[in-house]
C-alpha cells in the first residue's frame, strides 16, 4: 500500500489545485504547475526526493522566470508556493488523523521545504545572472555616446573662449568612460570566462611608471615615487598590467592620505609590485571582502568612491596572470602587493 498522502495528492489534483487558485484569490504566475507539482510530493512521499527539486526547480525555468521583467519577483515565488501548502493542508484535513498520516505528514513538509528552498535558490542565481548581464548591456551602450561628447568637446577645446568649458566636459567624459570600462570588465569577469589577458615580452619597470605618471598628472597634490629594483622584464599584458597598477594608485588616492609609493622588485621567477598608502588601517570587517565587487570603504579625499568595481578588477587582472595579491594593513600604512610570475602562464578564473 502506498503513503496516504501521496494517494489524495494524485486522486485529487484537480481539487487542490482549484483550491489553491482560491487561496491566492488572484491570476497566478506559477498555479498553473499545480498538476506537475502534487506529482512530485507525491512521488517524494513514495520514495523519490530529488523530483521536488526538479519539479519546483523548474519554476523558475518556465512562468516565473519569463516574467523576471515584469513584476514576478522572490517575494511572490515564496508567497504563491507557500499557498500551495496551505491548499494541500486543507484537503487533509478531511482524512481520519492516524500514526501513519502523522508520518507521512511530516514528510510532505520537508518534501515541501525541499523543493520551495530549491526554487528559491534557482531563482536568485538567475536573477543575478540577470542583473549582470543587464550591467554589461548597459556598460557596452554607453561607449558609443560618450565617445561622441568627447570627440565634440575636443573640437570645441580649439576655440579659446570654449576651451575652459570643452576641458572640464573631456575630463568628465574621462571619468565616465572609466566607469564604463570598468562595469564591462566586470560583466566580463562575472558571467564567465574571466577578464582576459593576452602576455607578451614587457618591462614590468615601464609599466609601473606609465601608471605612475597618469594618476601624477590628474593628482598633482599627490606625490608618488616610484622605486624599481633588479630585473624587471617578463611576460605580461601591459594594458592590464597597467590598468591594475593604476586601480591600486587610485584607490590609495582616495583612501590615503599623504605620499603614495610604488616599489617594483626583481625575483629570480617573478617580479613583485607594491603600492602603499598611508592613513588609517582598514578595518578587519572591510578587509575581509576588499577584493568584492561592489564593496565600498570610507573615502579619505571625500571624492567620489566609483562603483566599488576597481579592487575586484585587479584581482582579475592577477588572477589571469596567474599572479597572487595580498594585502597588508597596519599601523598608519597600507599595502597591496602583487607577485607576478615572469613566464607566460595559462589564463584562469578567479573561483
Amino acid at each position: 500500500m502506498g503513503d496516504p498522502i501521496a494517494e489524495v495528492l494524485r486522486r485529487e489534483a484537480a481539487t487542490i489545485a482549484r483550491r489553491w487558485r482560491d487561496e491566492l484569490g488572484r491570476e497566478s504566475a506559477i498555479a498553473d504547475q499545480a498538476p506537475e507539482l502534487l506529482a512530485a510530493l507525491a512521488d517524494a512521499l513514495d520514495g523519490d526526493p530529488a523530483r521536488v527539486e526538479r519539479a519546483f526547480g523548474s519554476l523558475v525555468e518556465r512562468p516565473a522566470l519569463e516574467r523576471l521583467g515584469y513584476g514576478i519577483g522572490l517575494e511572490t515565488l515564496t508567497r504563491e508556493t507557500s499557498r500551495l501548502r496551505v491548499a494541500v493542508m486543507r484537503e487533509l484535513l478531511r482524512l481520519p488523523p492516524t500514526h501513519e498520516l502523522c508520518e507521512s505528514l511530516v514528510r510532505l513538509h520537508e518534501a515541501l521545504d525541499r523543493g520551495m528552498t530549491e526554487a528559491v535558490r534557482r531563482y536568485a542565481a538567475r536573477r543575478e545572472e540577470v542583473r549582470d548581464l543587464f550591467i554589461g548591456i548597459l556598460g557596452h551602450d554607453l561607449r558609443d555616446p560618450l565617445s561622441s561628447i568627447r570627440i565634440t568637446a575636443r573640437v570645441l577645446a580649439q576655440d579659446p573662449l570654449t576651451r575652459g568649458h570643452a576641458e572640464r566636459i573631456d575630463q568628465a567624459c574621462a571619468r565616465m568612460q572609466r566607469l564604463v570600462d570598468d562595469v564591462l570588465d566586470f560583466a566580463r569577469g562575472h558571467l564567465g570566462g574571466g577578464i582576459p589577458a593576452m602576455p607578451a615580452p614587457a618591462d614590468m619597470g615601464a609599466l609601473c611608471r606609465a601608471a605612475a605618471d597618469e594618476l601624477a598628472a590628474a593628482n598633482p597634490r599627490r606625490p608618488i615615487t616610484v622605486e624599481l629594483h633588479g630585473d624587471l622584464r617578463g611576460s605580461f599584458d601591459r594594458d592590464r598590467v597597467v590598468q591594475a597598477i593604476s586601480n591600486l594608485l587610485s584607490n590609495a588616492v582616495r583612501h590615503g592620505t599623504g605620499s603614495i609609493e610604488l616599489v617594483a622588485r626583481g625575483q629570480p621567477h617573478a617580479i613583485v609590485t607594491e603600492v602603499t598608502s598611508h592613513g588609517a588601517p582598514i578595518p578587519p570587517a572591510v578587509l575581509a571582502r576588499i577584493f568584492d565587487p561592489f564593496a565600498h570603504a570610507p573615502s579619505v579625499t571625500g571624492s567620489g568612491a566609483g562603483l566599488g568595481l576597481g579592487l575586484y578588477i585587479v584581482e582579475q587582472i592577477v588572477l589571469a596572470h596567474g599572479a597572487t595579491i595580498d594585502v597588508r594593513s597596519a599601523g598608519d600604512a597600507t599595502t597591496f602587493a602583487i607577485r607576478w610570475p615572469r613566464a607566460r602562464v595559462a589564463q584562469r578564473r578567479a573561483g
